[in-house]
């Protein structure tokens, strides 16, 4: 399969994680990625608050409700699979009540 249908079919994936998250928008960088999320909600806000505790000093919250997570994504390969896996993370845990 060619790279771009490979890439594709993984942007695909991670929209689909994203409406279950709630995640409205991903900025995404050689740095990391910031989470904007609809309506500045989350289904499951205590599991939340502990993905981040898990990760101290790479994911936090901001005041404007924003989840920043700090990576080191140089490739473009890096920051798609990266910011998959984000949003798979964050997709089971608002399917967790």
């Amino acid at each position: 399969m060619p790279d771009e249908v490979k890439h594709l079919l993984e942007v695909m994936s991670i929209k689909q994680y994203c409406r279950q998250a709630n995640i409205e928008k991903i900025d995404a960088g050689a740095k990391g990625a910031v989470l904007t999320f609809r309506n500045n909600s989350f289904d499951n806000p205590g599991g939340l608050v502990a993905y981040i505790s898990k990760q101290p000093g790479s994911a936090k919250l901001r005041a404007d409700h924003k989840m920043v997570y700090t990576r080191s994504w140089e490739h473009p390969e890096d920051r798609l699979s990266g910011v998959h896996t984000l949003a798979r993370d964050l997709a089971a845990i608002a399917a967790t009540p």
